[in-house]
This record gives structure tokens, C-alpha cells and sequence, in this order.
């Protein structure tokens, strides 16, 4: 049978409205099953169960290119667009948010809506009917996915993923405006997982009006849970699909605001994500993390190299178009040749990094046997120092990073390098996975008592173990490279250089950084 008013009414009793209340109305007419009468037996209904005393409102937005106050459908049901069509109803103007309503406050909750910053913030309609004491979202055969409030929990947080947004409108006089809109708000949000929430606060009561399943919430109570929430989590009201598309920037700009926050720059190596022919797919996942800094690896570096320059430039361009930017470029330096070979091969390094304009240029290890370690530093240190001449005139500044079989191995060999070069065009690229596998403690040892703290540029976010069984390679937070020590050190030092993050044999790049956010987390 289909239902009348009078179920309509009865049911909207049963589920807690009273006379007297301010309502905001969300609905599918659909979801009732048949109603004799359609909308306006549903609006008749609403109005009778909130009395004259009470005042009902609608959301009436419009999907037009230009909003009409008096012409352009609502876009949010059949209920929306009968209720404002009503001679005695006040629709709203405003291009992206018009609301509609009827009763004795309806003036005190549409006025001005037109005149604020944000779309849906605490002066909005939702924003105002949450500051009543005898406000209320009511939800006819509708989910949490359609609660406008909720927007406002966003805006009074001021979430880092809101973007301004701008819509144009027919004013009184019929002349054409644009509105301006800051922190306006995304197209998908995971406000369905609130429900629960809702409920177990005592904010919500749910009961079914024919097949319609109904919800009736204190809209105040509601935005301050959803408030609470964001405070925790900014990312409370996001899914957690990592295919959702606009979830997935919408969390990265919540991380680059947090990185904002921080004195390091994070990077991240472009081939320990995908490789080289992968390019975009690998910025993607890097950006994703909050990250626009790069490093290209030697294996990268001579994939383009063989491409030629054409492939070079145009590894550049999409870097570039991407917003990111190119930090570290590898530098493979002949150390057993000449001198003259060597300034070729640094110079050549700078020539073809040209393109991506890096900051540094990391050389490539120093590989010496135990036995010839100390003759080798003799000659490693006025090599150095004339590829450090040769980076002043490039304007750039070289990178040492310490490596289990290189010259520069452990603290002590490193200290002597470093300080034995004495220029600032020399830095420590900082491995604390390569420390732990010489056997040394990167922060209590290397760090600590290592002389290489005024040194360090970069620190690589890697992690493994220098003990016989256990694995070279593991998280960060999940070996001997002391990471976390590290890096709450470094935040202390206010460090401005490049924190890095590294893949392993048996993680993911998404794995690592993972493990960075948890350690993060934790400080």
C-alpha cells in the first residue's frame, strides 16, 4: 500500500521529531516505495510534524553553469526541488550551496550566506541550524555520504586538502557575479563510517518510514564528534582505498602540509618506486606520500643516458610538469684513473644533470680492500679536494655516502675524508643501514661520537642490521640503523637537508614510507 501523510507523520513522531524543531532535510523520495501524493505528501508531512512554531530546511542546490535563484532545479532530490518551488518557501542564493526553508527562523538561518568566505562553514545554513539547540539533520531514506554539516567540521579544521573554488550566479538584478569559495570541499569523502560513531554517541536514532531508512541527528553534537575526529585524524572523513583517485590526493596534501611543517625536505629515489619507462606511474606514487623532491639513482641515470638527450630533456619536462623537483643526481667517478679523467667524468655528470638542475651530484663509492684502506685515504683526499674546485665553478655540492666496501665505510673513515677535505662543497650523504652492516651504532656510535654531525646533508630513511643471520635491509624502525634516534635528532637540530626514503629487496617504496609516517607518528 502506499503510504499517506499520516504514516508519514507517525513515522517522523516515532523517530523523535517534535513540534518546534529546526530541521534540515536530506532525502530520496525513492527509498519511501510508493507515497500517495510523491514530495509534496512528504514536505506536507515534514511541515505538520515540526508544527508553524518549527522550521524546516531544504538543501536547493543547483548544477547549472549559472545559478538562478528562481530557475534552476535542485539537484538533490524531487523533494528539494518541489519544497523551493513552494510561493511561501525562501530559497537562498548562492552558486554551489543554496538552501531553502520555511518557518520562523528560516530568514536567521539563510541571511548572508551569500557574504561568507567558505561554502559551508559554522554561518552556513548547516552551519547555523548545528548552532540551534533545537537544531537537527534529519535523513529520509538517505546515508551519512549526503551530510552536508559535515563539510563544516572540514572547514572549522581548515583541512589541508579544501581548495578554492569559484562558481558564477545571477544576482537580484539578474547581472552575472562569480563568487569565490576558500576551503571548499573535495568530491569524495568517507563520511559513511561516521554512522557508527553517531550512534554509539547517543547523536543519531534510525527507524524506518515504509522502506525508507530514516535518521535523525542533533546536528550540534554531530559537527563537534566530526570536528573531534579531524583534530585526531585530518584524515578522519578520507577512505583508505588506495585506488580512490581523489582520496589519494586528498591524503597527499594532508602530508605535505604536515611536511610544510617540517624543517627536512623528504625525497625519495624515482627508481625504487618504478622503473625508469615507468616514470609517471612512479611520480604518482611518490606524490601520493606528500613528496615532490627527487633522486635519480645511477640505474635511472644511465637508462636515460643511453636514451640520449632528447629522453633526457623529456625526463626533465614531465619531472617538471609533475611539480617536483630533481635534488641528488649520481656522479660515477673513475677513482683509479687520472685526475684529468676524473674532472671529465664529474664534468660530464654536471653537463647531462643539467636539464633536471640538481643541488647535489652524489659520487659513486671508493671500493677499497682492508689492506690498502690507508693508502687509499691518502689519495681519496686531494682527489676530492679538486673535484670540490670543480663543484664551486658547477655550483653544486657533492655527496659522500657511506658504504660497507668504500674508503668511506665507518665513522672514523668517514670523520677523516670529510674533515680532511675541509670544504663545504663536501657533504655526508648519512646511511644508517650501511652503518649498522660495518657493525657500528649509527646514532650512538656514528653520530654521536662519529664528528660527521656538522657534515650530514642527507639521510637516507633506511634501515637493516649488522648481526650474522639477520637481514641487511628492513624497515625503517625495524633494524640496527638507530632511524628513528636519527631522525628526532636531526628534527632537534632544526636540519634543513634531504631526508630520504629507500625501498628495499623486500619492501616497497609505499612499505618504507609506511614505516616513515608510523616513526613520525611516534616522535
Amino acid at each position: 500500500m502506499a503510504l499517506t501523510k499520516a504514516d508519514i507523520v507517525a513515522g517522523l513522531k516515532q523517530l523523535g521529531v517534535e513540534p518546534g524543531m529546526v530541521i534540515m532535510v536530506h532525502s530520496a523520495l525513492a527509498s519511501f516505495g510508493e507515497v500517495e501524493g510523491g514530495a509534496d505528501t512528504v514536505i506536507d508531512a515534514l511541515l505538520e510534524a515540526v508544527g508553524t512554531e518549527g522550521t524546516l530546511v531544504m538543501p536547493a542546490m543547483g548544477g547549472a553553469p549559472i545559478f538562478d535563484v528562481n530557475e534552476t532545479r535542485s539537484n538533490v532530490g524531487e523533494i528539494t526541488d518541489r519544497f523551493w518551488r513552494r510561493p511561501d518557501v525562501t530559497r537562498s542564493i548562492h552558486p554551489t550551496h543554496s538552501a531553502a526553508g520555511k518557518g520562523p527562523l528560516v530568514d536567521q538561518i539563510l541571511a548572508g550566506h551569500l557574504d561568507q568566505s567558505t561554502a559551508i562553514g559554522p554561518e552556513s545554513p548547516w552551519g547555523r541550524v548545528a548552532q540551534l539547540d533545537n537544531g537537527y539533520i534529519l535523513f529520509l531514506g538517505c546515508d551519512q555520504d549526503r551530510n552536508t554539516l559535515l563539510h563544516a567540521a572540514e572547514d572549522i579544521v581548515n583541512g589541508a586538502y579544501l581548495n578554492t573554488y569559484r562558481r558564477d550566479y545571477y544576482d537580484a538584478d539578474r547581472r552575472v557575479q562569480t563568487l569565490t569559495m576558500e576551503r571548499f570541499p573535495g568530491p569524495h569523502r568517507d563520511f559513511i563510517q561516521l554512522d557508527s560513531l553517531f550512534l554509539k554517541k547517543g547523536a543519531m536514532q534510525v527507524s524506518k518510514i515504509g522502506k525508507a531508512v530514516c535518521r535523525l541527528m542533533k546536528a550540534g553534537k554531530i559537527l563537534k564528534l566530526t570536528v573531534k575526529a579531524l583534530q585526531k585524524d585530518p584524515a578522519a572523513v578520507l577512505c583508505d582505498n588506495p585506488h580512490c583517485v581523489d582520496c589519494v590526493i586528498q591524503r597527499a596534501a594532508i602530508k605535505r602540509d604536515r611536511l610544510a611543517r617540517e624543517d627536512f625536505e623528504l625525497s625519495a629515489l624515482v627508481d625504487d618506486v618504478y622503473p625508469p619507462e615507468r616514470l609517471s606511474t612512479a611520480l604518482w606514487d611518490i606524490q601520493a606520500e606528500g613528496i615532490s623532491t627527487l633522486e635519480i639513482s645511477p640505474r635511472f641515470a644511465e637508462v636515460l643516458r643511453q636514451a640520449g638527450p632528447q629522453a633526457l630533456a623529456a625526463a626533465a619536462d614531465d619531472i617538471h610538469r609533475a611539480g617536483c623537483t630533481v635534488a641528488v643526481w649520481p656522479c660515477a667517478i673513475p677513482w683509479d684513473a687520472s685526475a684529468e679523467a676524473q674532472a671529465t667524468a664529474f664534468n660530464a655528470a654536471c653537463d647531462e644533470a643539467a636539464p633536471f638542475s640538481p643541488r647535489f651530484l652524489k659520487l659513486s663509492p671508493w671500493l677499497a680492500p682492508d689492506a690498502s684502506l690507508s693508502a687509499a685515504l691518502d689519495r681519496a683526499i686531494p682527489a676530492l679536494q679538486a673535484l670540490c674546485d670543480l663543484a664551486a665553478q658547477r655550483d653544486v655540492t657533492i655527496l659522500l655516502e657511506n658504504h660497507p666496501a668504500a674508503i668511506w665505510r665507518n665513522k672514523d673513515t668517514s670523520a677523516t675524508v670529510l674533515k680532511g677535505v675541509g670544504n663545504p662543497r663536501l657533504r655526508l650523504a648519512f646511511e644508517p643501514a650501511h652503518f649498522a652492516q660495518v657493525g657500528e651504532h649509527p646514532f650512538l656510535g656514528a653520530w654521536n661520537h662519529g664528528k660527521l654531525k656538522s657534515h650530514t646533508a642527507q639521510l637516507a630513511v633506511s634501515d637493516g642490521c649488522g648481526r650474522p643471520g639477520w637481514p641487511a635491509q628492513t624497515l625503517p624502525g625495524r633494524g640496527q640503523g638507530e632511524v628513528k634516534e636519527l631522525i628526532s635528532i636531526l628534527r632537534c637540530r632544526s636540519f634543513d637537508g634531504l631526508l630520504t626514503l629507500r625501498a628495499g629487496t623486500d619492501f616497497t617504496f609505499t612499505e618504507a614510507a609506511r614505516a616513515f609516517w608510523h616513526l613520525l607518528d611516534t616522535m
